[in-house]
């Protein structure tokens, strides 16, 4: 079987990261520092991992990938009370994270120190046996930042990287820029399958309104760069159609639905430019991705996540569990493919187990195929929506409020958030709690008051 990041000694000469301040380091380099690192690192090992958009993150993030120990990924845009959740968890042996992140832990062995950040060894040993099949741990539920992780296998992502890479024909010449965090999966995604081609990622943590982001695609000619629909949006309100970047190729969307509006802003200048334009669908389950769809080719298909990956299987079943072969009938898509993640954990017991999906994945999506084989989103079956492309999981913040003694019922919907309440609150108040805890930003959350949660089948009329 493939192993992700075994090919790296074909591109040693190459270089591999590039920051904001032009630093280069090669594939050479990362193979180096690899071998120091994981010389640290006992086998059978659990490390936790609270990564950025940096050099130092990605290097680590690939040297302990490759040592085969479980890695744990946490991005640091989460809070330091949610790290200290998962260390009591998962009792990790090693955590690599930034200086000072964490200020509460209570070992102080450092077996590695860099530039920002530090690799501890903690007190903890392993209570139980690991699987071997698990290799990463990732969050599903992004700002609400609950302890379930999904447990991915090396097969799994290595299977999602090569069919994503080879779709997208990534060469080693290429060069794309982060645009995402690290920690969140699709992020995580265009990482992976730019160093398995031997290409380049300038590592950025500028945002677009910031000239030093634009100016560094220009100097190393950037061919690729992707984002969620929020993403494009600012693109769209910035004139994207207006810029001149020469050495682009391609762009990547996914992480929710473009609004029709944005899409077909996105068709017309990417046609101009000569740019294709990948709409593609995926979940953290997924390892992430699951289909694409080339939307300047094909934009007959409006609205489409396109089609499943090479050797991978979209189904739709009704509310029976039985599959639905007719055309335009609404059901849920359940994916089928190799890499579909082994199964959920809630704590280290849960890293005993292998392989529990068995390469089948309900998505909690309901949806349909056309005529011509193209698959479609109508709506979510499960309490999940995605806002700005991170999934949020709606009975953890009805939890929250709930805790608070606030009477407040989510709704699914993507791109806000959209609340019940019963009592009159103070509707600020409860946007201002909903950002503060869960980084939703108060202009995408709408609040409306009704009398009582009496059963109805739609609360849409409402909003």
């Amino acid at each position: 079987m493939d192993k992700l990041f075994r090919n790296f000694s074909a591109y040693k000469k190459n270089a591999a990261l590039i920051d904001m301040k032009g630093e280069i380091h090669t594939y050479s380099d990362i193979l180096k520092f690899s071998e120091k690192i994981n010389s640290k690192i006992q086998k059978k090992s659990i490390i936790l991992l609270i990564v950025s958009n940096s050099i130092e993150s990605i290097k680590a993030y690939v040297s302990f990938v490759k040592s085969e120990n479980l890695s744990i990924i946490l991005d640091e845009s989460f809070k330091p009370e949610f790290a200290n959740t998962i260390i009591k968890k998962y009792k990790p042996n090693y955590i690599f994270t930034p200086k000072n992140f964490l200020k509460d832990i209570s070992f102080k062995e450092i077996i590695y120190k860099g530039a920002n950040y530090v690799l501890y060894k903690s007190n903890y040993k392993n209570e139980i046996k690991i699987n071997k099949k698990n290799l990463l741990l990732l969050s599903t539920s992004g700002t609400t930042q609950n302890p379930k992780l999904v447990r991915i296998s090396n097969l799994n992502i290595t299977e999602n990287t090569k069919k994503i890479s080879d779709y997208l024909e990534i060469k080693s010449n290429d060069i794309t820029i982060t645009t995402m965090p690290m920690g969140y999966s699709y992020g995580l995604s265009i990482i992976n399958t730019h160093l398995h081609k031997g290409s380049t990622i300038l590592v950025n943590d500028k945002t677009v309104f910031e000239k030093i982001f634009w100016e560094n695609i220009k100097k190393y000619k950037v061919t690729s760069f992707g984002g969620v629909p929020n993403f494009f949006e600012i693109l769209k309100k910035l004139k994207f159609n207006e810029f001149n970047l020469p050495s682009l190729k391609y762009l990547t969307q996914a992480g929710g639905k473009l609004d029709k509006e944005t899409l077909k802003y996105f068709e017309k200048t990417c046609k101009t430019r000569r740019l294709k334009f990948f709409v593609m669908y995926g979940q953290t389950e997924a390892s992430p991705r699951m289909s694409y769809l080339n939307f300047c080719k094909s934009p007959q298909y409006f609205g489409s996540i396109g089609k499943p990956l090479k050797n991978t299987l979209f189904r739709i079943i009704d509310d029976k569990g039985k599959f639905i072969t007719k055309p335009n009938q609404i059901g849920e898509l359940i994916f089928y493919g190799k890499n579909v993640c082994l199964g959920y954990s809630n704590n280290i017991r849960d890293l005993s187990k292998g392989d529990v999906n068995k390469g089948k994945l309900f998505t909690g999506d309901l949806g349909y195929k056309n005529k011509e084989g193209f698959y479609y989103i109508t709506g979510r079956k499960s309490r999940f929506v995605k806002i700005f492309g991170i999934r949020i999981n709606l009975d953890d913040i009805e939890f929250f409020f709930r805790k608070r003694k606030y009477k407040i019922k989510c709704l699914n919907n993507d791109n806000s958030l959209k609340l019940l309440v019963e009592d009159n609150y103070n509707f600020e108040e409860v946007k201002n709690l909903a950002y503060k805890n869960f980084g939703i930003r108060p202009n995408n959350i709408i609040i409306k008051k009704v009398e009582s949660f009496v059963a109805r089948k739609s609360y849409k009329d409402l909003f």
